[in-house]
């Protein structure tokens, strides 16, 4: 199983490298998970029970902190302001299957989080299926091209972006997933 996990992250590392989006062209490895755990609190499973705002607690700095070693930085692209990421982490699931964000932010010269949006959601996928398409829609994502012939509407029965979708959306405001109000 670890050799196979292995010939995977090469293989994606090799494809996202080819394109220039191997995170290690753009950051060293402490940047790499910096910026993980950067945005963790937003991508990254809060606690039971806590409200959106509470994630921020430093309370709940070491929980975090497992969340970011849970996710893997799968491709990263820098142009001018806006930095680029597609990260994934193991999907609940009967088989082994991972699910990806991508998604963009801007930093302030400190580092300190600006902007931030999640662009995309992958559905759950065998992990070597994930490298392909995660890669292909960050891709589209970096180039400014719709992602729209990837939504499940449009790409039925083949999956790659669960959302957003004709239901749900990223508040870029609010940071976070929502879904609309059904229309009576």
């Amino acid at each position: 199983m670890k050799s196979t996990s292995a010939v995977l992250c090469l293989g994606l590392l090799m494809t996202a490298c080819t394109k220039g989006y191997g995170p290690e062209e753009h950051l060293s490895a402490s940047e790499q998970y910096d910026r993980v755990y950067l945005v963790i609190r937003y991508l990254g499973r809060a606690p039971e029970n806590i409200t959106f705002e509470e994630r921020f607690y430093s309370a709940y700095d070491k929980h975090y902190q497992e969340q970011a070693s849970l996710h893997r930085l799968d491709a990263y692209f820098i142009d001018g302001d806006t930095h680029y990421f597609l990260i994934s982490r193991r999907a609940p699931s009967l088989t082994d299957k991972r699910v990806a964000t991508g998604g963009q932010m801007k930093l302030d010269g400190s580092g300190k989080l600006l902007e931030y949006e999640e662009v995309f959601r992958t559905w759950k996928m065998e992990d070597k299926d994930l490298v392909k398409k995660g890669v292909m829609l960050f891709d589209l994502m970096v180039k400014g091209k719709s992602l729209e012939p990837y939504l499940t509407k449009n790409s039925w029965p083949e999956e790659y972006i669960e959302f957003p979708d004709d239901r749900t959306y990223f508040d870029v405001t609010a940071r976070a997933w929502k879904v609309k109000p059904a229309d009576f």
